[in-house]
């Protein structure tokens, strides 16, 4: 194996401790532990994973040693597969609520289910354009915890542990009650970072730029 066939591992590592350590420090642990493992590794299938969790040991190590939080960002995976917008407004509200405490991504759709012109009109607004990309459907990327906005989700896709929200379908809502569906969306948002011991942020606080 080559440094190339470790670029999940690494963009992993970024994006779970790149709140708490210069990639530069991440690149170095992550090298030196690839050098370590190849080198006396027989069986390479499951190589990756392990080299995934030796080198985020060694990185919160030096993060806490070296006065820096080094807990992980914890990744939330929202899904709304009948309207994509509903999943992006929830991960968008999640990132600024959080003030970047947690990766939240969103899952793949279909593009027919891609358009709700309020809801992108209320993203828009309250600055949360661009906040979400998707995830990948891979063990690797399997987030800690799957968000499915509708009782009647699937719960088929990878990750830690699951839970469904009862949300209301946008069918119909004209602008105003689409500002408060949104409102009660933020309420479950931050009700959840709660339950994830993520203190949410005031809703009068800058918050930290994407």
């Amino acid at each position: 194996m080559n440094n190339n066939s470790f670029f999940l591992v690494r963009r992993d590592l970024y994006t779970r401790y790149g709140h708490a350590c210069d990639a530069r420090i991440i690149d170095s642990i992550l090298d030196k532990v690839i050098t370590r493992h190849t080198a006396t590794a027989k069986v390479t299938d499951f190589l990756p994973i392990f080299i995934a969790r030796d080198a985020a040991e060694q990185i919160e190590d030096h993060a806490w040693t070296h006065g820096d939080v080094g807990t992980p960002r914890k990744k939330i995976l929202f899904v709304n597969r009948s309207n994509a917008p509903v999943a992006v407004l929830a991960a968008g509200l999640a990132r600024r609520l959080s003030n970047n405490g947690v990766v939240a991504t969103t899952a793949a759709t279909h593009p027919e289910n891609r358009e709700d012109n309020l809801i992108e009109w209320v993203i828009s607004e309250r600055g949360l354009a661009g906040a979400a990309v998707s995830a990948h459907d891979r063990t690797l990327d399997a987030p800690d915890l799957v968000v499915y906005l509708g009782m009647d989700e699937d719960a088929d896709l990878p990750g830690r542990r699951y839970v469904h929200w009862d949300v209301s379908h946008t069918d119909g809502m004209d602008l105003t009650a689409t500002r408060q569906f949104a409102d009660e969306l933020e309420g479950a948002v931050a009700r959840l970072l709660q339950d994830l011991d993520i203190r949410p942020l005031a809703q009068d606080a800058e918050p930290l730029a994407a």
